[in-house]
């Protein structure tokens, strides 16, 4: 009986320990596979429980770091281009930015969608939903 017990108390430490080790390597992958911490960082919200905004509605990043944006609800998209909207605006010599392709600024993206941009060029950008422009207004601010 004596050799019983200490097998399986053996047994179930092996059992707990693996099976934390387990919990922990998940954790870690569903961290890389995410990003990590930084992307939570520089992640915005479209439309965040529907809401016609961006969450955050100002973001300041550095030169080289890359934004992401999450759409939290359809029918909206997110472009820095001047022919979009007046409200845009982008430092001098920056290419604008949007979630479509083309000239179709009135393209909309899918809830669950992401958009990533990386910014190069210091400075101010101002950015809409084009088929909100009025009431969906965003900026990032690039620092060197």
């Amino acid at each position: 009986m004596f050799g019983r017990r200490r097998f399986l108390a053996g047994t179930t430490a092996i059992g707990v320990a693996t099976l934390a080790g387990c919990s922990g390597d998940e954790t870690e992958d569903d961290g890389e596979e995410n990003g990590g911490d930084d992307n939570d960082e520089n992640r915005v919200i479209v439309a965040p429980d529907g809401d016609w905004r961006f969450e955050p509605e100002e973001l300041t990043i550095s030169v080289g770091e890359t934004v992401t944006w999450y759409f939290d609800a359809p029918g909206h998209n997110v472009t820095s281009h001047p022919d979009a909207s007046d409200q845009n605006e982008n430092p001098d010599d920056a290419e604008p930015f949007a979630s479509y392709e083309g000239d179709s600024h009135s393209s909309l993206d899918e809830e669950g969608t992401e958009f990533e941009h990386t910014f190069e060029t210091p400075g101010e950008y101002v950015y809409v939903c084009e088929p909100h422009d009025g009431s969906m207004i965003g900026t990032i601010i690039v620092e060197e």
